[in-house]
């Protein structure tokens, strides 16, 4: 736990949008999104995830972040 995520290693395993949405979902019930630190790991990780921003803002909405 206390080395870095290779967050390009991590999203090329992904295998598709769904596993990506679900991989999102659980760093959100991972961490507390309370300082810029934790928002700009959430950035990198939608954007190298190639996640959308309305599926991001969803998954925001449903876990309670909005």
């Amino acid at each position: 736990m206390n080395r870095s995520i290779d967050l390009d290693a991590l999203a090329r395993s992904v295998p598709n949008q769904q596993v990506a949405a679900q991989l999102y979902t659980a760093s959100l019930m991972a961490i507390t999104v309370d300082t810029d630190a934790e928002r700009r790991y959430l950035a990198e990780l939608a954007s190298k995830l190639k996640l959308e921003p309305q599926v991001v803002a969803y998954l925001h909405q449903v876990m309670g972040l909005t």
